[in-house]
């Protein structure tokens, strides 16, 4: 899918049926605004208490959504096979079975349909590519450390002059060839105990003058205390295994 004539986007990763979180995130989009566009580039409604009321949220709040591999999975009413999950894989079957049963079927079938991956440019400039792990797929990850020339087949074709990205939730701004690559961090699910209530995403401009796609990391703190009471009382499954949902 191609928009044409963006110049002013925010971008979110990751939220995993975090609200609180996601309510903090909008709020700072707000105040940093005017956008021409809000993207959320996948992994929304997995992972966390509050999955129908986050996707209502982006909804109510015209953000523009796009799959990631959870959704995909949501579509399939199956999580992925063997090992996928690991030492955790029953319990954390068990959190995406519960997320199927509170998403009604309609929710369901809308997150099925979305996009993979967004493709912006302004005036005939470079490409902008937003999607959830890289330009190719929904599984592939891009860690920090590898070797840039082996990552060049996932940067997609035609190739982006910046590639928007989440799947891995910790930060990341790698040059692959002609290709920025720029993760913001996830808006949750932070595995640090520092960073448990802390959420990032990407403000990302196109400087006309320059003709170039520029792009920063935001940092915003949440509640985490009231997420995860709101996880108590909604009997979310994953307090005992998922980052920062299990009492002290």
């Amino acid at each position: 899918m191609q928009i044409w004539l963006l110049m002013h986007i925010a971008i979110l990763a990751d939220i995993h049926a975090n609200l609180t979180a996601l309510e903090a995130v909008l709020h700072d989009v707000s105040a940093r605004g005017p956008f021409d566009f809000v993207v959320s580039s996948g992994d929304q409604v997995v992972g966390g208490p509050r999955p129908l009321q986050t996707w209502q949220a982006l909804e109510a709040a015209h953000v523009y959504c796009l799959l990631g591999n959870t959704e995909r999975d949501i579509g399939c009413g199956q999580f992925p096979p063997s090992p996928i999950g690991g030492q955790y894989r029953r319990q954390i079957i068990e959190v995406f079975n519960w997320t199927l049963d509170v998403l009604p079927g309609e929710v369901r079938s809308g997150i099925a349909r979305l996009h993979r991956r967004l493709d912006l440019c302004v005036d005939g400039g470079p490409l902008l590519v937003i999607s959830h792990a890289n330009g190719v797929d929904l599984d592939s990850f891009i860690w920090a450390d590898d070797d840039p020339t082996e990552l060049a087949p996932l940067m997609g074709s035609p190739t982006p002059s910046l590639l928007v990205v989440g799947h891995i939730h910790s930060p990341l701004d790698l040059q692959v060839g002609s290709t920025r690559v720029m993760r913001a961090g996830s808006v949750a699910l932070k595995y640090e105990p520092s960073e448990y209530n802390v959420a990032h995403w990407a403000e990302v401009t196109w400087d006309a003058d320059g003709a170039v796609w520029n792009a920063e990391r935001h940092r915003v703190t949440w509640d985490h205390g009231a997420e995860i009471d709101a996880a108590h009382e909604a009997g979310y499954p994953g307090t005992g295994i998922l980052p920062g949902y299990g009492r002290a």
